[in-house]
């Protein structure tokens, strides 16, 4: 445990720089194991009477069955009690603290940064804020003082938008000095988090809404797939499907985009120049989808963009049997991969060692259902039958 906290903050400090002076002793209490009862943790900020430490941060940590414990939890708690350690270690001289208080957004986000800057990030979650748009308002994000009462989902909403909030800070000009000058006096601070964090971050202050358009950047900036993560068969076909976008003009002037199967109204097109722009677009995105789609699909990506070159040096005789040669492998390429899917759920499922016994409660149900055990003395369905009784249309004889 204590070696989980030297990490903890060295991760800290590498993240808003090092803070000089004479630390506050953090103690950790372990207690043995109480039979029948949960691990739990428990945190506690002491005055002390003794001048030469004046305050004491003190966790207690109960041991589970086994000298089990939430390691996540101790995570979160300790990094709870080193952002308070730095506040009471910048106090001007002479003054006291008698409160102390870290929102979960400052946890949650810093735990998310330190994360990222260790590479070990999820994307996943960023890029459904992104499709969905779901992120929390910035104002009730820093103004939210518990977490209990939040849904699975709504948990994840909340730690993804703290990271992302976060990072945006960091992100900016001296953004990492400002961090440091924030958290110095975040765990003391009695007025609006917004207030303290606009202060201490005046670069983003640029009206109500300008602390939520940086934050949506460092969404989006987030959400993006690194250059070498391949994808999947599936999505490699479906982005591959959208790079066929052609771009030609009307009569009249006014654009319009054509698919793969009207390549022929682009090659009709009377000038190279002419063809050249309507195939730029595709053949960018073809370019950049063959670093990440799956490793077999590199020579079909190969193929359509030879394709497009013949097509602005208006060579087509080959392209209708290139197309169909192309398709015929994607086609046998998704037949590979759900065959593979096939293949792998079968061993998964012939592979149990053992039974779970959780369809055994369905049986059940269905068993009571059908003797109707479960409602025979049931006030609402008796009251119902009579209502039924009395309103019924008699049976034709």
């Amino acid at each position: 445990m204590v070696q989980d906290a030297e990490i903890l903050i060295k991760d800290l400090d590498l993240l808003v720089g090092e803070l000089n002076g004479k630390p506050f002793p953090i103690v950790l209490q372990l207690y043995a194991e109480d039979p029948g009862k949960a691990s739990r943790i428990g945190r506690e900020f002491q005055k002390l009477e003794i001048a030469e430490q004046q305050y004491q941060l003190r966790i207690d940590l109960r041991l589970g069955r086994g000298n089990s414990f939430h390691q996540d939890e101790l995570d979160r708690v300790l990094l709870e009690m080193l952002l308070i350690e730095r506040t009471l270690r910048s106090l001007p001289e002479g003054v006291e603290a008698d409160r102390v208080e870290i929102r979960p957004w400052l946890l949650d986000g810093l735990a998310e940064a330190i994360l990222w800057k260790k590479g070990k990030g999820d994307r996943r979650m960023y890029a459904s804020l992104v499709d969905s748009g779901g992120w929390v308002e910035v104002e009730k994000l820093v103004d939210r003082t518990m977490i209990g009462d939040l849904n699975v989902l709504s948990r994840e909403l909340f730690r993804a938008s703290s990271g992302a909030l976060v990072m945006a800070l960091l992100a900016q000009p001296q953004g990492q000095v400002s961090m440091s000058n924030f958290l110095g006096r975040v765990a003391t601070f009695e007025g609006e988090s917004l207030t303290l964090l606009r202060t201490h971050f005046p670069q983003v202050n640029l009206g109500p809404k300008g602390l939520e358009r940086w934050w949506m950047l460092q969404v989006a900036a987030m959400s993006e797939q690194r250059l070498t993560s391949a994808m999947t068969v599936p999505e490699t076909e479906s982005r591959l499907v959208k790079c066929f976008k052609f771009y030609l003009n009307d009569p009249k002037g006014r654009a319009y985009t054509v698919g793969l199967e009207s390549w022929a109204e682009v090659a009709a097109l009377e000038t190279k120049e002419e063809r050249i722009e309507a195939l730029r677009p595709a053949s960018n995105s073809l370019a950049h989808l063959s670093f990440r789609c799956f490793p077999t699909y590199r020579p079909v990506i190969g193929g359509y963009i030879q394709i497009l070159s013949e097509i602005v040096e208006g060579k087509t005789k080959k392209a209708i049997t290139m197309m169909e040669n192309l398709q015929t492998f994607r086609n046998a390429e998704v037949q590979r991969h759900a065959q593979l899917v096939d293949l792998m759920d079968w061993y998964h499922l012939s592979s149990v060692k053992e039974e779970s016994g959780e369809f055994e409660d369905y049986l059940r149900v269905k068993e009571n259902l059908r003797r109707g055990e479960s409602v025979l003395n049931d006030p609402l369905i008796k009251y119902v039958d009579q209502v039924e009784s009395i309103f019924a249309k008699p049976k034709s004889r």
